[in-house]
C-alpha cells in the first residue's frame, strides 16, 4: 500500500535505525474512501500481515495484505485511478458489478476481494554519529494480486529510497525522504515510473509518540493525478515488546483517497 503501505513508509523512516535486533510481526486494518477524480466513490479495505527482521544495521521487511475493493474498475490499490483495459476486470466479468458487456473502455463498478501484492524491502542504516541518521532502502513489489479482479497491475515494481532523520533533544524527531519506483507495465495497464517524497515529525510524550507527515508522489500515468496527502499518527506500547499504532489520512489531490484511517499491532520476539 507504498499504501498500505503508506504508514510503514512514514513512521519507520524515522525509527528504523533504532529498532532492536530480532523478529517483529504485525497485523493491521486500513480503510480508505475517495472518488479519485471520477463520479464513483471507491472504498478499499486492507488487512496487511507484516514481518520485520533486524540484525545490526540491516532491516528486512515483508508485507502481504488481504484486500477488498468496492468501486471503479480503473482504481488500483496503491496507484489510484488509471486506464485499466482488462476486459475481465472488476465489474466487467470477474466480480460483481454493472458489467457493461465486458467493454474494457466503459466505466464500470464492482466489488471483489483477495490477496494483494507482496512487498519486500531491505534497509541499511548508515552508521553515523550524533543526531543525524540516514537509511538506504531497496524495495520490490511482487505481483501476487489478481489483475483480473483489479487488485493489482499484474506486474512487478522495483524501487529505491533515501530517508533522513534528525533528533532534536530527547523527544522530537524530524524526518524526510525521497524515492524512485520503476512501475511495471502489464498487458492491460501502462504506467510511468515515479518520484515520491515525504517530510514530517514525531514527538515522544511518556512512552507514547505522535506526529504528522506530508506525502507526495508523481502521477502514475498520463491519465492519473499526483498523490498528495497528510497523515497524523499515534503510537503507544501495549507491553514491553508490543505496540499499537493509529493513524488518519486526509487527501489533498485527486490522486489520493478523500480520507483514510487505520490501526496496526506489532510485537517483537
Amino acid at each position: 500500500m507504498k499504501r498500505s503501505a503508506v504508514f510503514v513508509s512514514l513512521v519507520l523512516a524515522a525509527a528504523a535505525a533504532h529498532a532492536d535486533d530480532g523478529l517483529n510481526l504485525g497485523i493491521g486494518v486500513d480503510y480508505s474512501s475517495g472518488d479519485y477524480g471520477s463520479e464513483t466513490t471507491t472504498k478499499i479495505l486492507s488487512v496487511p500481515v507484516a514481518a520485520r527482521y533486524t540484525t545490526g544495521d540491516w532491516i528486512f521487511r515483508a508485507n502481504l495484505p488481504w484486500v477488498r475493493v468496492d468501486g471503479d474498475a480503473n482504481v488500483i490499490p496503491g496507484l489510484g485511478s488509471l486506464v485499466n483495459l482488462n476486459p475481465a476486470g472488476r465489474g466487467r466479468g470477474n466480480g460483481n458489478g454493472n458489467g457493461n458487456g465486458g467493454d474494457p473502455t466503459a466505466p464500470t463498478t464492482g466489488v471483489t476481494s483477495g490477496i494483494g501484492d507482496l512487498r519486500l524491502a531491505a534497509t541499511y542504516a548508515l552508521p553515523l554519529q550524533g543526531a543525524w541518521g540516514v537509511d538506504l532502502t531497496g524495495n520490490m513489489k511482487i505481483a501476487t494480486a489478481d489483475e483480473d479482479k483489479g487488485l493489482g497491475t499484474g506486474a512487478n515494481d522495483y524501487g529505491v529510497a533515501v530517508d533522513m532523520y534528525r533528533s532534536l533533544g530527547e523527544v522530537t524527531t524530524l524526518f524526510g525522504g525521497v524515492g524512485y519506483t520503476l512501475l511495471g507495465d502489464s498487458t492491460y495497464i501502462e504506467v510511468d515510473s515515479v518520484l515520491n517524497g515525504n517530510v514530517g515529525f514525531s514527538r515522544k510524550f511518556g512512552g507514547n509518540s505522535a506526529g504528522l507527515v506530508y506525502d507526495y508522489r508523481q502521477p502514475t500515468s498520463e491519465d492519473s493525478d499526483d498523490r498528495s496527502e497528510v497523515t497524523g499518527f499515534l503510537s503507544f506500547p501495549t507491553s514491553e515488546a508490543s505496540k499499537m499504532q493509529l493513524y488518519a489520512i486526509m487527501g489533498l489531490s485527486e490522486g489520493s483517497p478523500d480520507w483514510g484511517a487505520g490501526v496496526s499491532f506489532s510485537t517483537g520476539f
